[in-house]
């Protein structure tokens, strides 16, 4: 059988930045402390505001400690929160990440694996473990190239997140009342739907499986650990990511506020919305959320537009670009760029003139119930259904189709029983993830700890003479 060659394309990455100063002084510091180093690793936008309260907390507890920079998003209104919330003291590289999804899992693995042995054979007596932060590509690249070019595991925070959906979708009635249709979601049963979002399912798993110890932001993220196999004694509940970093920013001042940057949101009341899941950029998916956006803004209703990159995209690519002008005409639309303080986030979330958000982010929806705000996700299924559940705050809307989202947003915009049955009455969130985190690391970090048990260890068949060090 005659074979055909083919030359696979290759694409020259750039360099990995390092401040060689801090990271010796660092290590140096671990190594007099016969303690860990801690790598908090950060991929994009929302990683800044999780991981504050997390390094805060570490470096009072005096762990050593750097922080990373995957440099994945590198557009300024992306990346202000490296400024925003102090992590420049900690900043010990760039690893200047690029390209398209494919292009960046191969560079994050690659220059993981690159950063691991430059620990290694720097420093050989000290263990680095990485700190991996939620569902992005980079929590599976980072985690599985550090245990296979040091044999360690790293650490997941934000873990245990996985996909659920109302057992009310199964076949679900399209003329379904709105209220039978909150009412299903909010008291109904659920069960695991790990397909969406994607590929931040996938991510999360396998991200799970290349760390050895979990950090899960409520019960049912434990939960889900434990029935997939991983030990009790080193999974820890420490609570939402996202609220430290709240309360840290309600302290300090506004440069400018958000109603001087868009005088129109100051007027009347407003929906906040943004898309950008992958799965909801499809054709079908993103029509039907544009029509029930046209019907909003035809029907009277405001609406603040947040654009994101692939929303752009979509619009351009599925032939919305008229259509999209034609709403910005209208004194109810306000199509906008990424806001890079979160400050100004806030800020207007806080206000009078923020109605409900309408969102496919997964942290929003912390964000919401936390500031007790109504809350409509645009998913068939999502990984904080304790959100929803027992009338948490939060709602989905399954994107099926242009009609039936806006029967089913209007009708809940419409009726102030149903506003009030996704308007938390209390947060199941709450302060307290990062100092969780360093209370449940600082005792294995300071001790020194092997990052990688084996069977015996887990099976309590040990020798503690022996070692299960490998070295391949």
């Amino acid at each position: 059988m005659a074979l055909q060659s083919y030359v696979v394309p290759s694409r020259e990455s750039l360099p990995i930045e390092l401040d060689e100063k801090l990271i010796n002084q660092v290590l140096e510091q671990a190594q007099d402390l016969k303690s860990w180093v801690l790598l908090f690793i950060l991929g994009t936008k929302p990683c800044y505001n999780k991981v504050f309260g997390s390094v805060q907390a570490c470096a009072k507890q005096g762990l050593p400690l750097l922080v990373f920079d995957a440099n994945q998003h590198y557009d300024h209104n992306l990346v202000h929160g490296m400024d925003e919330f102090g992590f420049r003291p900690y900043l010990a590289g760039n690893l200047q990440i690029r390209g398209d999804l494919c292009q960046k899992s191969v560079e994050l693995f690659e220059k993981s694996v690159w950063l691991a042995r430059y620990f290694k054979e720097k420093w050989p007596h000290v263990k680095v473990i990485p700190v991996v932060n939620g569902d992005t590509i980079l929590c599976p690249m980072v985690s599985g190239a550090w245990m296979m070019a040091r044999n360690e595991r790293s650490i997941h925070n934000e873990a245990g997140m996985r996909g659920m959906a109302p057992d009310s979708f199964l076949k679900m009635n399209p003329e379904i009342s709105v209220h039978d249709f909150m009412e299903g979601q909010q008291s109904g049963e659920w069960h695991l739907l790990r397909a969406e979002p994607y590929p931040e399912q996938w991510d999360t798993f396998v991200a799970s499986a290349g760390c050895d110890f979990h950090f899960a932001p409520v019960a049912l993220n434990r939960d889900h650990l434990i029935r997939e196999g991983y030990p009790k004694d080193q999974i820890f509940v420490t609570n939402a990511l996202v609220v430290d970093a709240m309360l840290h920013l309600k302290k300090g001042k506004i440069e400018q506020s958000i109603f001087e940057i868009y005088p129109q949101l100051g007027v009347g009341k407003w929906l906040r919305m943004d898309i950008h899941r992958k799965e909801n950029l499809s054709e079908h998916r993103f029509r039907a959320i544009f029509e029930s956006l046209e019907s909003l803004i035809a029907n009277g209703f405001s609406v603040n537009l947040v654009l994101l990159n692939g929303t752009k995209h979509a619009i351009q690519r599925w032939g919305l670009t008229e259509r999209f002008e034609a709403l910005k005409k209208s004194p109810h639309f306000l199509p906008t760029e990424v806001w890079p303080a979160y400050r100004n986030v806030l800020e207007f979330f806080e206000s009078d003139h923020f109605w409900a958000a309408l969102t496919d982010s997964g942290g929003m929806q912390e964000d919401m119930n936390y500031l007790r705000k109504p809350c409509m996700t645009i998913r068939f299924c999502t990984d904080r259904p304790e959100s929803v559940m027992n009338r948490s705050g939060n709602i989905l809307i399954p994107p099926i189709n242009g009609k039936l989202m806006s029967r089913l947003i209007q009708g809940v915009l419409g009726d102030e029983k149903l506003i009030d049955k996704i308007t938390p009455v209390e947060s199941i969130y709450g302060p307290g993830a990062g100092v969780g985190f360093a209370a449940g690391i600082s005792p294995i970090a300071f001790g020194n700890r092997s990052p990688l048990r084996f069977a015996p260890d887990l099976l309590g068949l040990s020798d503690p003479h022996q070692t299960h060090e490998i070295d391949f």
